[in-house]
């Protein structure tokens, strides 16, 4: 009987709710906040900061990311180009062809005479 007493006064004490702020008006979001905006995954958000492309404020124990950090990752849009760009192809370099043969010829036994 006193389990259940205990836990009903549990069940009756009320916290003091916080009032929660628009994203819009909000100063600086977490990940998944942040996420939501551009309605990517976590994943991404966190990408985004490992790449550098956005600057987080970790000193505070959680990841918060400013409100003047989405502004400058919004202002950093380019124009759509569907093409994918194309890799550089090089072309092996004759000396190292060389030296490929030469490993090659020592890996069949063949001398160097």
């Amino acid at each position: 009987m006193k389990e259940n007493e205990i836990h009903s006064q549990r069940a009756q004490t009320k916290r003091a709710a916080r009032k929660l702020v628009p994203l819009g008006d909000r100063l600086g979001y977490g990940a998944a906040e942040f996420a939501g905006l551009f309605g990517r995954s976590v994943t991404w958000a966190y990408r985004q900061i490992y790449a550098g492309r956005v600057k987080p404020i970790a000193d505070c124990g959680r990841i918060l990311i400013p409100r003047s950090q989405v502004d400058l990752f919004l202002a950093k849009c380019a124009d759509y180009n569907p093409k994918r760009k194309a890799k550089p192809r090089h072309s092996p370099d004759p000396q190292h062809e060389e030296a490929g043969q030469f490993v090659n010829s020592q890996i069949a036994g063949e001398s160097l005479e």
